[in-house]
């Protein structure tokens, strides 16, 4: 049996059968702690998708690349690892002394020839940033609306969040018959319906809670805490 982390994760990632579907929804709906898991990895979902994209900027790629790459040596020091590299002559006792005293000799005149230089090394400062404290906004909580309606050509939902408008919030069709939809709403207290192909209205049968629309019908009682 799938455990229910993985069931929900992998009803996110929209990898389930329709029969995988329909058994997490029966799930969800016998557990209210399971509902309250999914609901708030779908705000972390929808959360993250909303976060800005950073890219570097150019001049931080090249000032990145140049303290990444090895320096390179300058003359001095590649005559010092040519004089020190160890390697393997084939030489006599004049021979050496000769190349010894040559050597000698061109390190004393580089030394000589050598001026005297001050390096100035440039400090880069960063810049200074103003963040702007802005009005505290009110909390949003990400909701799911799921229906199972495979005879269905459109489905929509109508509730206190819009106005009880079904044209303004449609869910949306995938495999197996089921429409869902996802909407922010603030913390508090909402009735809905569900509207079928336009005409037909029922309650949210995954909904914990109903109250009458004082005509005679009920309609789905949805809770948004954080």
């Amino acid at each position: 049996m799938i455990e229910p982390a993985l069931l929900i994760q992998r009803f996110l990632d929209d990898d389930l059968t329709p029969e995988e579907r329909v058994t997490f929804l029966q799930a969800v709906d016998a557990d209210p702690m399971l509902r309250r898991r999914w609901l708030n990895l779908e705000m972390v979902v929808a959360e993250a998708s909303r976060l800005p994209k950073l890219i570097p900027s150019p001049r931080f790629l090249s000032e990145l690349k140049v303290k990444v790459a090895p320096p390179v040596p300058n003359w001095w020091e590649r005559l010092c690892a040519a004089v020190t590299t160890s390697r393997t002559f084939e030489w006599n006792l004049a021979g050496a002394a000769a190349a010894v005293c040559v050597a000698i000799v061109a390190v004393a005149g580089l030394l000589t020839m050598m001026p005297e230089r001050v390096v100035e090394v440039p400090v880069a400062t960063a810049p200074t940033q103003t963040t702007a404290v802005g009005m505290k906004q009110e909390p949003t909580v990400f909701v799911r609306l799921v229906l199972l309606q495979p005879e269905a050509r459109s489905v929509s939902v109508a509730g206190d969040f819009n106005g009880w408008n079904p044209a303004r919030t449609p869910l949306e069709r995938s495999d197996g018959g089921m429409w869902t939809a996802t909407i922010p709403l603030s913390p508090g207290r909402y009735q809905y319906m569900f509207v079928i192909d336009g005409t037909q209205w029922i309650a949210d049968p995954l909904a914990t809670e109903e109250a009458t629309d004082g005509f005679g019908s009920h309609n789905a009682v949805l809770d948004v805490e954080i």
